[in-house]
């Protein structure tokens, strides 16, 4: 079977990758010296765009815009088209299409994104990707590439290259995913001389393949005829080739140098690179064993200002699930001169002890999934804090507190974020993509922001099914409590029950409001 129609037979999962959103990458250029536009009003266009899941979600959010999705996969393309009509987006067109004939058009774009998609196709491919991102990219135009990359990926490959063989004489993709896995579980379990390095590697590689991966994701993606990982070096010089110039990661952080543990080797890399950016990278690379890029490109003839305009974040939104490691119950103490310590999920962490700087990052947190205007946030964090300073020096340090937590990854920036219900109004409603994916029987909907969403118990299922924005308190918690009695529970022996009504109002009336507050923590919520 020809890996073109490979997609066809075996469906790709549906994801967003909230790293390529416009509104990430313009905040990234703007801090560059790049005028890049707003994603309120823009045109996007997404190479390999699957059912273009990312497309529905910018179309929703940003409704002057337009966004086109080109994909080989007509199947893809026919889901996409669906939920696309069914939502009436007049602003996005997907188009079943070989990338080598269609016509881009005449009018230029401000953003042309492809995700996994690089390292999947031949080279003539990938040339005509970049030689279109020369041609139909406006003037302040940023493409988003990713690929796998060296050295990292030379150990992954091992195993790509085993599993591939283990399963060479069967076609059905189905039949060739269980042999690759049961082949992957042997591999994890006692295959391999434990004594070895070599062992352990592959060990590792194995379980992670095995756990971290689905199925189909491992068959498309792991298992593909054509899975190429590139230097970072000749990514650049192919992209150069076309007069396209590096101008970061879009997961920002990655850039940081802070990861090398030691100032010596910080000062080693510092000198081995030099004033060049791509030679830093590059070393970065082999020092970390970076397996998978996302890199942002510009035209080569467009100035790049290569240190960050800290000023800059001062007109970004800023997002961030922070937490002050402070002793709980207690208020952040936004004295001068007392050090707090601000870390997320991610391990990324920032000691401030400057009052508005640490007034800022208790109130983006709290926050929290809403983003917060920077202009906005140095004004309120003034005003927390009472500072008698004077506006532009805690401007100043508002600046470089932003910028210096965008490089390590502890909150991001974006230029003009999704928007989004944070609070659960009087009558809270689902967005309209999220209800449609529920319909559909999936426990996996996209939030606003956007994210990928997990609803992992029938009671949130069922909670979010309800909020249509016609329903208050009361009319929700009969109707869930009706919805619950209605499904069996599990009992004491192993066995089902049912609880009636009465039971689950009573369960129910004290954590609905928890429940519909974590709803719009999780960005399911559209503004009402």
């Amino acid at each position: 079977m020809p890996d073109s129609f490979a997609y066809d037979v075996l469906e790709y999962p549906s994801h967003v990758h909230p790293q390529m959103h416009p509104s990430r990458l313009a905040a990234i250029a703007r801090l560059h010296g790049i005028a890049a536009a707003s994603p309120t009003d823009c045109r996007l266009l997404e190479v390999g765009c699957g059912d273009g899941l990312q497309l529905v979600t910018l179309a929703v959010a940003y409704p002057r815009s337009r966004f086109v999705g080109v994909d080989m996969s007509q199947a893809a393309i026919a889901r996409g088209e669906a939920i696309r009509a069914r939502l009436g987006l007049d602003n996005l067109q997907l188009v079943a299409a070989d990338l080598l004939e269609w016509n881009a058009g005449p009018v230029p774009y401000d953003y042309i994104v492809a995700h996994g998609f690089y390292s999947w196709v031949p080279d003539f491919v990938r040339e005509r990707l970049l030689a279109l991102c020369d041609q139909a990219m406006a003037p302040a135009g940023i493409a988003y590439v990713s690929y796998n990359a060296l050295p990292g990926c030379h150990i992954r490959r091992m195993v790509w290259e085993m599993m591939k063989f283990h399963a060479r004489d069967i076609d059905d993709p189905h039949g060739k995913i269980e042999h690759a896995q049961g082949f992957l579980a042997w591999l994890g379990h006692d295959a391999l001389p434990s004594k070895l390095v070599y062992g352990e590697v592959v060990r590792h590689e194995a379980r992670e393949l095995l756990s971290r991966t689905d199925s189909s994701v491992l068959f498309h993606d792991d298992m593909a005829a054509i899975n190429q990982p590139f230097l970072f070096s000749e990514f650049a010089a192919q992209a150069r080739r076309h007069g396209l110039a590096y101008l970061a990661e879009a997961d920002y952080f990655e850039m940081n140098d802070k990861v090398l543990e030691s100032a010596e080797a910080r000062e080693r890399l510092s000198t081995l690179a030099g004033d060049d950016p791509l030679l830093k990278e590059q070393y970065l690379d082999f020092l970390k064993g970076r397996r998978f890029r996302q890199t942002l490109l510009c035209h080569e003839r467009i100035p790049v200002q290569r240190d960050p305009s800290m000023p800059a974040a001062l007109e970004m939104d800023v997002v961030a699930q922070l937490r002050a490691e402070i002793p709980e119950g207690t208020a952040p103490d936004l004295a001068a001169g007392v050090a707090i310590r601000f870390s997320n999920a991610d391990g990324a962490a920032l000691v401030i002890d400057h009052p508005v700087a640490k007034a800022a990052l208790t109130l983006v947190g709290e926050a929290f999934p809403g983003p917060v205007a920077a202009a906005e946030l140095l004004q309120s964090a003034r005003k927390l804090c009472v500072s008698d300073a004077a506006v532009d020096d805690d401007a100043a340090v508002l600046a470089h507190t932003l910028t210096a937590a965008f490089q390590m990854g502890l909150l991001l920036l974006h230029c003009d974020a999704p928007r989004f219900a944070t609070q659960a109004g009087e009558h809270p409603r689902t967005s309209a993509l999220a209800q449609l994916q529920l319909d559909a029987g999936t426990d996996l909907v996209t939030s606003l922001r956007p994210s990928m969403v997990r609803l992992d118990s029938r009671l949130a299922l069922e909670l979010v099914r309800l909020l249509d924005g016609k329903r208050d308190r009361a009319a929700i918690l009969h109707d869930l409590s009706q919805r619950m009695a209605a499904l069996p529970m599990p009992d004491d022996a192993g066995g089902e029950t049912f609880q009636p009504v009465e039971w689950w109002q009573q369960q129910l009336a004290g954590k609905l409001e928890d429940g519909l507050q974590q709803t719009a923590r999780m960005a399911l919520l559209a503004e009402e």
